[in-house]
């Protein structure tokens, strides 16, 4: 048997393929960027092609770097973002561009389903999820509404993760974590329905579905074309593929009732897994886990650490300049400044909606209670807690719908930054682990392709066999009060702004 097994993640703007050794250590990575195409105001698009040719160039290149003999990968897995919508033709090409999860393009469409009484409410006991307008249900009725000549012509419905695995195999399948978290999946009977897709006004798009399959599944095996374009060797076997918030848990290590999951990177997301779904119209989304007989509920919204990218980019010279004279990470920097304030020091409040938010369609970052003696150090410290704020809410309302939290795994770009680390324990009063390892994503799809080729007996073997705590972050009890006294602060701001959200809302129209 081989040494090594790969793990493949497709993000919105970047392709990675990385090699792990068996007890999951990276021993290669490479990455390729993907342009996002925003052709007309709401649309964002990405070339299929192209997204294709960029992660079999990924591959290559890690094969190729990393010295390994590619009949020593003994299995590949692949995750990618979820939702968005990705089609074939009846001959198998592509023929419109790939849709990405952000889209917009059906907010029409999605304001109409989701009004009392509407196709969401009608929907929800099939799907147990909210509706937002990037999901492949909303875009098929789009196309078939806008564009039926296109809608016409799919032949093949796929996810992001499903088309690299179908381009890595010539199998048209699906996993039940990917197609239970888009909204054309029967959750609640396990299996397709032509009663949902009738509701939605799609029900001819049924035998254009892909077949399910679970996570550790063997899905197909690299064929001779992909083994020629990606430098594996032809007949590897590839496995069923995860949606990205399960490769991240599974990755982390998260797959017991009682742990949180976080990510803070581009978006907050904070998921549980738990033997019964729990099933509430306030959550963002409740799906199949990779592990059979298991669910992920998940709250998120796109509220977390690229909102610290965007100051530091439109804001952070001097401390670019500070970082390069002192050779570290102008993050570093940031840090060093946030931690120079203690809990409590701070009376600017910030909401983290530079890019969206879950609160109201409107809604918009700001800083609040800005004074004149207030420095850079004071409103890098106020982002750090805003975006902290953000993701309390999304816990609560977990914890409200019933999910036991005892502690909690943290994973994304905000897991490198030690302090903030500390003052997501100390807000949400949980003890918090950072997992070892940067591509955690990657990692958690490679356990289970390892699962699926007998490297691992079970899920639980290849989290114990794998996954590492680098460190540990202890709650701090006495700055609890501060922080909650912020927390009703922040809320009670965001209350006050909706009206005048939406009146430049209006404005801007």
């Amino acid at each position: 048997m081989g040494k090594y097994l790969m793990g493949i993640d497709n993000g919105l703007t970047l392709s990675k393929a990385a090699i792990f050794d068996l007890e999951g250590r990276t021993v290669g990575v490479a990455s390729r960027k993907i342009e996002v195409q925003y052709p007309k105001p709401g649309y964002t698009e990405r070339d299929m092609d192209v997204v294709w040719q960029m992660t079999a160039e990924a591959i290559h290149e890690v094969v190729d770097s990393s010295g390994i003999d590619p009949l020593e990968i003994i299995a590949v897995g692949n995750s990618a973002h979820g939702n968005g919508l990705y089609v074939l033709d009846h001959d198998d090409k592509t023929f419109i561009p790939g849709i990405a999860s952000m889209d917009g393009r059906a907010a029409d469409i999605m304001d109409e389903w989701n009004r009392p009484g509407g196709v969401h409410d009608q929907a929800f006991p099939f799907v147990r999820q909210s509706c937002w307008a990037g999901q492949p249900r909303v875009l098929l009725a789009w196309l078939k509404q806008h564009e039926p000549d296109s809608y016409r012509r799919i032949g093949k419905v796929m996810l992001c993760t499903d088309y690299i695995k179908y381009c890595l195999t010539g199998q048209h399948t699906t996993d039940y974590s990917i197609i239970s978290g888009c909204g054309l999946y029967d959750s609640a009977r396990l299996d397709y329905s032509r009663e949902l897709l009738e509701i939605y006004g799609i029900p001819e798009i049924l035998p254009t579905l892909p077949r399910p399959v679970w996570a550790h599944d063997i899905a197909g095996r690299v064929t001779a074309e992909a083994a020629q374009q990606t430098g594996l060797a032809a007949g590897t076997p590839v496995t069923g593929g995860l949606f990205d918030i399960d490769a991240a848990a599974i990755g982390s290590g998260v797959i017991d009732e009682g742990v949180l999951c976080i990510v803070a990177g581009t978006w907050s997301i904070n998921e549980v897994i738990t033997s019964d779904p729990i099933i509430d119209k306030r959550l963002f989304l409740c799906s199949l886990f990779a592990i059979p007989g298991m669910w992920l509920t998940l709250e998120g919204s796109a509220t977390s650490a690229t909102n610290l990218e965007w100051f530091v980019n439109n804001f952070c010279y001097e401390e670019r300049q500070e970082a390069q004279a002192r050779g570290i990470s102008v993050y570093d920097v940031c840090n060093e400044k946030v931690a120079s304030l203690t809990p409590g020091s701070n009376d600017i409040i910030f909401h983290p909606y530079l890019f969206g938010s879950d609160v109201q369609a409107t809604a918009r970052a700001g800083f609040y209670g800005l004074g004149g003696w207030h420095t850079k150090a004071h409103v890098m410290r106020a982002l750090y807690e805003g975006v902290v704020f953000g993701h309390l809410s999304h816990i609560r309302k977990l914890q409200a719908a019933g999910a036991r939290i005892d502690k909690a795994r943290m994973t994304g770009g905000g897991s490198h930054s030690k302090v903030w680390t500390q003052i997501f324990s100390d807000v949400l009063q949980l003890p918090i682990e950072v997992p070892e390892g940067a591509e955690v994503a990657a990692r958690g799809v490679a356990m289970a392709a390892g699962v699926g080729v007998g490297v691992y007996a079970d899920y639980a073997d290849a989290v114990a066999r794998v996954v590492q705590i680098e460190r540990e972050h202890r709650p701090d009890p006495q700055v609890a009060p501060a922080y909650q006294a912020r927390y009703e602060e922040y809320k009670n701001i965001l209350e006050a702004m909706k009206e005048p959200w939406n009146r430049l809302a209006k404005l801007n129209a």
